[in-house]
């Protein structure tokens, strides 16, 4: 131990800023809610408690209602599309009664990870890195910040990211794999962190992550059970994509995805004030845009496929800028390539700027942005592709562009809704505008329409001020995802539905998740006596 203390004190040294950062955050977390924690506490209680976790586990407002029963009424949770795996891994968390002691104890384990992480970084590239190391707390301040108060797991998926590639830089494939496989199971988007040992065709490698994952799957079907797993493999993940529920118009999601769809798909109650109204323009600009990064991400990667760092770099950029949402906490992630980039030859003024912009992408306050016209909403998206354009073009080989046409090709099949025309639906809107996060329940009281809503005041009940005259439960009802009324089905999309009501005699109203995230509900309604004229 003395040898070590030694040999590392230097970057031990520097480590000490992004150690004491942590502490204080840490100290500011035991006061905070559980926040994001919830997604994973929950989760595991469910899978251990409950005789059928995927009805709760998947429903908005079950998963909700299973946590305030438990004196937990703060939180407002959402597990979303989460992978099941996290059931699992958080199985030890639940065990303990006190979700606050448990988030507690969590975060203390994910931040000790992320130290060791940073430091084998630090090690690894050398001098030139470490007062990147002294830099972090400041550049990376709010996603530190918010993943040590909301318990967030990018702590770990960054500790486990890294130390597997330095496992794996050291031939330890089977150490290195457990971890990269640990990792994609928990977010799934790791996947595509795989990709620098397929170009560097460490085939091995490959097989045994793949082994490790089906075993540690078959762990999971073990302790969760296997209709968790067979609800969001065969149910809520073909759903969520039939549907497009996957991609939402939240601009806090940051993402070109949702820039373009915010731009291109009016919706009067989602997204009242989009600029076109053309679904084929969004899925082909879309196509081309993902597209050509990861085009670039090919060609760059078989040009230093031999360097799994810097391919890891690549990819970690290239998820940036193609994935739906890219959160405050995920920008920890930034710090690989970051690495890289001081440690390379590069003059110092294209470092500075580097860590300049990254500084902004980091702490930008997306919240601030809210009010602002379209373009500037999505500031974080621009610098974030400043960011990417600073590091591609620090590499010194050119871009093979028939890669950029295996990239059109590769990702053709997942937008060839930009072929065909959408589909009109009969069906609109109850309510004016969005006020809250999702409706779960509506009925009448004397003669109004009122719903029952959970969102940012909490749960609540809401006088839509909609007269009713008559209010038929029984009329209709959910067929396969379909609303039924007199053996006829009356709809015939993708979109979940829920309680379908014939109201005042003409009208049936219903829940459904049409344009929004998986689950999160708002009232629509048909005109039956106008489609049946």
């Amino acid at each position: 131990m003395k040898n070590f203390f030694k040999q590392n004190k230097n970057t031990l040294i520097y480590i000490i800023p992004l150690g004491l950062i942590l502490v204080y955050l840490f100290w500011k977390s035991l006061t905070f809610p559980l926040h994001d924690f919830s997604n994973s506490y929950f989760p595991a209680h469910i899978a251990t408690n409950d005789n059928k976790p995927e009805e709760t586990l998947f429903d908005i407002y079950a998963f909700n209602k299973y946590i305030w029963d438990l004196g937990y009424d703060e939180v407002l949770a959402d597990f979303y599309l989460n992978s099941p795996f996290n059931a699992t891994f958080f199985y030890p968390f639940a065990k303990l009664e006190d979700a606050y002691l448990a988030k507690s104890i969590y975060t203390i384990i994910s931040c000790v990870l992320f130290l060791l992480a940073i430091f084998y970084l630090a090690r690894r590239y050398g001098r030139k890195s470490k007062w990147l190391v002294v830099a972090i707390p400041i550049i990376c301040y709010a996603p530190l910040r918010n993943q040590v108060l909301f318990g967030q797991t990018y702590f770990l998926v960054f500790a486990l990211v890294v130390l597997s590639y330095i496992l794996f830089e050291k031939h330890k494939k089977i150490s290195g794999s457990s971890l990269l496989a640990i990792a994609a199971l928990l977010k799934v988007f790791p996947v595509a962190y795989g990709f620098p040992l397929l170009f560097k065709k460490e085939w091995k490698t490959v097989i045994i992550i793949i082994f490790i994952g089906i075993t540690l799957l078959s762990l999971s079907l073990l302790v969760s059970g296997t209709s968790i797993w067979e609800a969001y493999i065969f149910d809520v993940i073909p759903n969520a994509i039939k549907n497009k529920s996957t991609v939402n118009f939240q601009y806090n999601a940051q993402s070109m995805d949702v820039f373009l769809k915010t731009l291109f798909i009016k919706d009067t109650y989602y997204n009242p004030d989009a600029i076109f109204n053309n679904a084929r323009w969004y899925y082909a600009l879309k196509w081309i845009f993902k597209s050509v990064v990861v085009g670039i991400a090919i060609s760059l990667s078989f040009s230093h496929k031999d360097k799994l760092f810097k391919v890891l770099s690549i990819w970690v950029v290239t998820l940036f800028l193609i994935q739906s949402r890219t959160a405050t906490y995920a920008q920890i992630l930034w710090i690989i390539p970051a690495f890289y980039m001081i440690s390379s030859t590069l003059p110092l003024i294209r470092k500075v700027l580097f860590l300049g912009v990254l500084f902004l992408v980091c702490n930008l306050p997306i919240s601030s942005l809210e009010a602002l016209p379209l373009f500037f909403k999505f500031s974080r998206l621009w610098l974030s592709l400043i960011l990417a354009l600073l590091f591609y073009t620090s590499f010194k080989k050119k871009i093979n562009y028939k890669y950029i046409t295996l990239g059109f090709l590769l990702l053709l099949p997942l937008h060839r809704d930009m072929f065909f025309t959408p589909e009109k639906h009969a069906s609109t809107y109850v309510l004016d505008h969005k006020n809250h996060f999702m409706i779960y329940d509506f009925n009448v009281e004397n003669n109004m329409l009122v719903y029952s809503a959970i969102g940012k005041n909490g749960d609540e009940v809401v006088n839509a001020e909609i007269a009713i005259t008559s209010f038929d439960v029984v009329a209709c009802k959910v067929e396969n995802n379909q609303i039924v009324m007199k053996r006829k089905q009356i709809t015939n999309t993708p979109a979940l539905k829920k309680k379908p009501v014939l109201v005042n005699g003409c009208e049936v109203y219903y829940l459904t998740d049409s344009n929004s995230r998986r689950g999160a509900f708002t009232i629509k309604k048909l005109n039956i006596c106008n489609n049946n004229k």
